[in-house]
């Protein structure tokens, strides 16, 4: 049976979360080493996703390991961050808001 998580305990993203004073230990007692990922959520059009899932599955890897890659080919493209924008906006691609 799994211990239910504290809501006091919330994962924040490692750009913005403050250093621990000290490593959080197992249950053993033994400080286990920092993580160097951070959980992130974001949505997606229904169609990429289905394409996602199948592709993961089919390939046998993680849906977040594409993502990553898509996302390191993408910031690898040696343009500047502003030209980069001006790209995604130039496609119709902005911020999204609940209706």
């Amino acid at each position: 049976m799994k211990a239910k998580k504290s809501p006091a305990r919330a994962k924040r993203r490692a750009s913005t979360a403050k250093p621990a004073e000290r490593a959080p230990l197992h249950a053993n007692g033994v400080a286990h080493p920092k993580s160097n990922v951070a959980k992130v959520s974001h949505t997606l059009n229904v169609e990429l996703a289905d394409r996602l899932e199948r592709f993961a599955f089919f390939q046998r890897i993680s849906e977040s390991a594409v993502i990553e890659y898509a996302l390191n080919l993408f910031f690898d493209q040696g343009e500047e961050e502003a030209e980069l924008g001006e790209q995604l906006r130039s496609e119709g691609l902005g911020r999204r808001r609940k209706a």
